[in-house]
């Protein structure tokens, strides 16, 4: 892990050009972007481990009235990258779904921008094919992401498929997401779209990579807590940490919860009394629900809040090569 002092963000608005001959799809246009990053600017992402579209808020203090102009009116990807040094990472790469315009004070005003992740891809994507007999998983999933990727989605990280070879030929018609969800489905997995790229991960696997140490030394805040959602954790921002991808974390500094809620007799069989908590592994390892990067260019707020979920590091097949 690299040293955490001397933060950097940077924040580029881009304009798009429309994708084929559906006119309100946008790709990314390339090189001709605004780049904000000398400005201050508060951002909030929140990315999960589900399939509808991560969102990302932004409010740039103080631009000139030139560059709100033109923002507003040909501009619709943002790119926020923050982290530490020379090189922050990416946390966030989106498209622009509202601006907004105001003033905190007479003397500051603010541009807002409200961005998603994928969100094109994901509502207008439609996939209409026949595959013939004895398609795989694989060959379904492949049909549905070619859709995707017209309108500007990447291919990210896909599992091993296995089984689930069809004896006749398979019509494919409708949204690309919903292929994409019967298939993730049926092979006990989930999916998601992390900028812009699509991933198929085992509910019980992880990305590929190392696992992201969290203690004192390397940004943990507090205490992480046992909760019925997950273990809950926060750090300084840390943009290696991605959904689906692992982190570690020593279980000495994890606080447990009761069973029993505060105020009721610890009846072994109190219909209240049960709580399905999160699961607490032997070697520190959890798979990352939730995660919400939250900064201020020139401010005091620069931190990741996570939601964990235990994995099984014994389990070799859902390691990724």
């Amino acid at each position: 892990m690299s040293s955490q002092f001397i933060r950097s963000a940077a924040l580029i608005v881009s304009p798009g050009v429309r994708s084929g001959n559906n006119p309100s799809a946008f790709q990314p246009a390339g090189g001709d972007g605004i780049d904000l990053s000398s400005l201050r600017f508060t951002f909030k992402t929140v990315q999960q481990d589900v399939e509808s579209p991560n969102n990302c808020s932004i409010r740039v203090y103080n631009p000139s009235p030139a560059t709100v102009r033109k923002i507003l009116g040909e501009y619709t990807r943002v790119t926020l990258q923050a982290g530490y040094g020379k090189h922050p990472g990416i946390i966030f790469d989106g498209t622009v779904i509202q601006f907004r315009t105001g003033r905190e004070s007479p003397t500051t005003t603010y541009l807002d921008i409200l961005a998603a992740d994928g969100d094109i891809p994901y509502n207008q994507a439609f996939v209409s094919t026949t595959l013939a007999a004895r398609s795989r998983p694989e060959d379904r999933v492949a049909s549905a992401l070619s859709a995707k990727v017209k309108l500007g989605a990447t291919q990210g990280y896909l599992m091993p498929f296995t089984g689930g070879i069809l004896p006749r030929g398979k019509v494919l018609f409708g949204m690309a997401r919903a292929v994409i969800r019967s298939e993730a489905q049926n092979q006990g997995a989930s999916w998601n779209i992390n900028n812009g790229a699509i991933n198929v991960v085992p509910l019980d696997g992880y990305l590929p990579g190392e696992a992201v140490v969290l203690n004192a030394g390397t940004g943990l805040i507090g205490m992480p807590e046992q909760t019925n959602e997950g273990v809950r954790c926060k750090c300084l921002l840390n943009p290696r940490i991605e959904v689906g991808g692992l982190v570690q974390i020593d279980n000495k500094l994890v606080n447990q919860t009761l069973q029993a809620a505060q105020g009721f007799a610890p009846i072994q069989y109190n219909q209240y009394s049960v709580v399905h908590l999160a699961t607490i592994t032997a070697d520190g390892l959890y798979r990352v629900y939730v995660a919400e990067h939250e900064g201020d260019s020139r401010g005091q707020a620069w931190y990741t809040s996570l939601i964990c979920l235990a994995v099984d590091n014994s389990t070799k097949k859902v390691q990724a090569p």
